[in-house]
């Protein structure tokens, strides 16, 4: 099913210590391609805030009491000495809520550091009762992920930069000599967002999961955007994320030509506490298996890096 151009990722979120560094190195081992975390900056204990492209039962999951909110930068770089060779993403970074200089620091210090792994997936985020416990405008938002972007891009050119823009000003500077390639993937499923992909990304991750017409329709609304900015020749990758991991539903994603498959790691890696570290080994090396992802005869050692 996968076939030689099929990437697979998974999306992490949410999930104890012992598991994340288990459920890369045997995603890494049977053949997975990339892992990404999500984030959340604090669980409010009440909010009105929706999440534009969830249900209410996935958005409850996502800002439930029980939910760890460990930083993904420290995560990344547990997971990056972990690996070798899986490619490693925020899925996404809510930029806005970050000083564009520090996270351009984050940045080029995940991709030194992972060998070139690293893909900022970026957002604007939908809580607006996060906007306001970290004290920045949920209304500029927009405005500030645009212009994070343009300095990032400044930051990771290497050598000095200067900036002066609506939110942020600063003389001449240096984050590091030397110049880094940081894939930009935005994130966003509609409006404004679909524009910031088509003008300024390498690609294109989708909120929450998503079915496959839908799929479908966004990525005709972004490469007609695209022909409209000029960008159509630029090389562009979508990471579409599908609601379920049986065979059938990926396969008629792959057979649409979508190339960059991540797939929800409850789906894969349940977090039933009740289940060892092996079963859940052995568990996503049988979905592994169903896919294509490696093939069912080869053994595969646990934790074998």
């Amino acid at each position: 099913m996968s076939g030689p151009a099929v990437r697979f990722g998974i999306s992490a979120y949410d999930y104890p210590p012992e598991d994340v560094l288990e459920m890369a190195r045997t995603a890494e081992a049977v053949g997975f391609d990339m892992f990404w975390f999500g984030e959340h900056y604090a669980v409010p204990a009440t909010h009105s805030s929706t999440h534009p492209a969830t249900s209410a039962e996935e958005e409850r999951a996502i800002l439930a009491p029980t939910t760890r909110l460990y930083d993904p930068w420290f995560l990344l770089g547990a997971v990056a000495s972990a690996t070798r060779r899986l490619r490693l993403g925020t899925g996404i970074c809510i930029v806005p809520l970050n000083n564009p200089l520090m996270l351009a620091r984050a940045t080029i210090t995940a991709h030194d550091f992972s060998g070139g792994r690293f893909m900022l997936g970026t957002g604007a985020g939908w809580l607006r009762e996060e906007y306001e416990a970290l004290g920045v405008p949920f209304e500029e938002r927009g405005s500030r992920l645009d212009e994070t972007i343009e300095i990032l891009k400044k930051a990771w050119r290497g050598g000095f930069f200067d900036h002066e823009g609506k939110h942020f000003r600063f003389a001449s500077l240096q984050i590091m000599p030397h110049a880094v390639n940081v894939p930009l993937i935005c994130g966003g499923n509609a409006g404004k967002a679909l524009r910031r992909v088509a003008s300024t990304a390498d690609g294109w991750i989708n909120s929450a999961m998503i079915a496959l017409p839908e799929a479908q329709r966004l990525r005709d609304e972004i490469e007609a955007l695209r022909a409209t900015y000029g960008t159509s020749g630029k090389r562009f990758s979508y990471f579409v994320r599908p609601p379920s991991v049986t065979p059938e539903e990926i396969d008629s994603f792959v057979r649409a030509g979508f190339e960059d498959i991540v797939l929800w790691g409850p789906n894969l890696w349940p977090r039933d506490t009740t289940l060892s570290l092996d079963q859940k080994r052995r568990g996503l090396e049988r979905i592994a298996d169903s896919l294509g992802i490696r093939p069912a005869s080869r053994a595969v050692a646990a934790g074998a890096n």
